[in-house]
């Protein structure tokens, strides 16, 4: 059984309960697959990287068999405004749906999703302007990361109003096509070593440890040795060989473990 969310936001649990902890959010247009169920509750696996959670029975949206692997190899829209209002079809009830998410191009203004049908107007699309010294990837990349500053830290987030450090990255990278897991201990085993932080690039991935040496922070490398991630909000700070300095706190707040690079 598979199924694709139809609202902005999902919120996916750890356990078959509202009162359950927030592991990660499903975003519009995001397909999944059920492998479990619990009276009103059924836990899913994401058809991108495969994470589990259980979601409410009432959020489901049926997916057709059939119709799984076309969506899945569909070409996708990737919203990169803040919001995006669509329409409901048969209500012709507005609602948006966040930068992040992304669906199958619609046909006619017409987008089907399961069960449901939405009238949608895309925005017209952004045109790209090189920067020097950077790649297109690296450019894109950084653009769109820069658009979730000051948003609040909110575990298990994806979305401009609360999200997570590695729910950041994972969707930043979306953005550029590139599908990471979910949480920050397994993306760490994505990419190749850079061996000192002097040779990391803008776009790279800098991941810090807790005392007892577990991987409990990413976020990503700028330029000039700063780290753009959420920690309290989205910000800027300072990276170096010892981790990330805030200048807000005049203090250390992670060391650093390992920097990956994804793309050139």
């Amino acid at each position: 059984m598979h199924g694709v969310a139809n609202l902005s936001v999902i919120p996916m649990r750890a356990e078959p309960s509202e009162r359950a902890e927030m592991v990660s959010q499903l975003l519009f247009g995001d397909a999944y697959s059920v492998v479990d169920e619990n009276d009103n509750w059924l836990k899913i696996s994401t058809c991108d990287c495969k994470y589990e959670g259980w979601i409410n029975r009432k959020n489901h949206n049926p997916l057709h068999e059939k119709d799984v692997e076309d969506y899945l190899n569909a070409p996708k829209y990737a919203v990169r405004d803040y919001l995006l209002f669509i329409k409901t079809f048969e209500s012709n009830i507005a609602f948006p749906i966040f930068i992040g998410s992304s669906f199958p191009y619609p046909k006619d203004g017409i987008l089907i999703l399961g069960s449901s049908i939405f009238m949608i107007e895309l925005p017209k699309e952004e045109e790209f302007k090189p920067v020097a010294g950077y790649s297109e990837k690296q450019v894109r990349l950084m653009q769109f990361a820069s658009r979730y500053l000051q948003s609040p830290y909110l575990w298990g987030g994806r979305t401009p109003a609360g999200i997570d450090c590695s729910g950041f990255t994972q969707i930043v990278y979306k953005s550029i096509g590139i599908t990471l897991p979910r949480d920050a201990s397994q993306q760490v085993l994505c990419g190749t070593t850079v061996d000192f932080v002097q040779e990391a690039r803008t776009g790279d991935l800098a991941f810090f440890q807790n005392d007892a040496g577990y991987i409990v922070h990413v976020g990503l490398v700028c330029d000039h040795g700063r780290i753009l991630h959420s920690s309290g909000r989205v910000r800027i700070d300072t990276l170096d060989d010892t981790g990330i300095y805030s200048a807000e706190y005049k203090k250390y707040t992670h060391n650093l473990r390992i920097i990956k690079r994804l793309i050139d």
